[in-house]
């Protein structure tokens, strides 16, 4: 729901038994907004409590931003960045694709969507030119505030996570079916 900056449905129907509730309320458009915030405050520290989604949480931080932000839609391959859910070595490996995590091009122990996008050295000229056009380092602690800062780093940035993931889903593609 937070990649997809989808509201959850309890807080919806908060929000629109609130903007009900406070209908005879002078000025209703800037109502609808402050309601809307609060929306998201509870949100954000439902966010913060939750024990799913650490990596989700580690890179959107702020709900706010992420939901309330001018540029940016989120694709197939930025999902699987996001969630950590895709063609890693870890997330194979939890649903029996691989015989274990780690890393097939450094041979680091996990092989993860931090590892693959901010550390592995396969990746690494890609990822400097990344770092190059958007003019600062990139990494897990960053990655969301400066897609977030203009359209050019966020379609710089989805660029550089498709052509990734684009690539290991092949070659995962070409060793499941030798496997097979």
């Amino acid at each position: 729901m937070v990649i997809a900056g989808l509201v959850p449905a309890h807080l919806l129907a908060w929000e629109r038994s609130e903007r009900h509730r406070r209908k005879s309320e002078e000025d209703q458009e800037r109502l609808k907004d402050v309601i809307r915030e609060e929306v998201i405050h509870k949100w954000q520290q439902e966010w913060n409590r939750e024990p799913n989604g650490q990596w989700t949480r580690s890179l959107i931080k702020d709900l706010s931003a992420w939901v309330n932000r001018k540029h940016g839609t989120v694709d197939f391959h930025t999902t699987q960045m996001l969630s950590g859910h895709g063609c890693f070595g870890k997330y194979l490996w939890r649903f029996k694709k691989l015989d274990n995590p780690r890393c097939i091009d450094c041979g680091e122990p996990t092989d993860d969507a931090e590892h693959v996008m901010f550390r592995c050295g396969r990746w690494e000229r890609d990822r400097r030119a990344l770092e190059v056009e958007l003019e600062e380092p990139i990494g897990a602690n960053n990655i969301v505030e400066i897609m977030l800062k203009r359209n050019t780093n966020w379609e710089a940035v989805k660029r550089f996570i498709g052509r990734v993931q684009f690539r290991r889903e092949e070659e995962e593609r070409v060793r499941q079916k030798r496997n097979h």
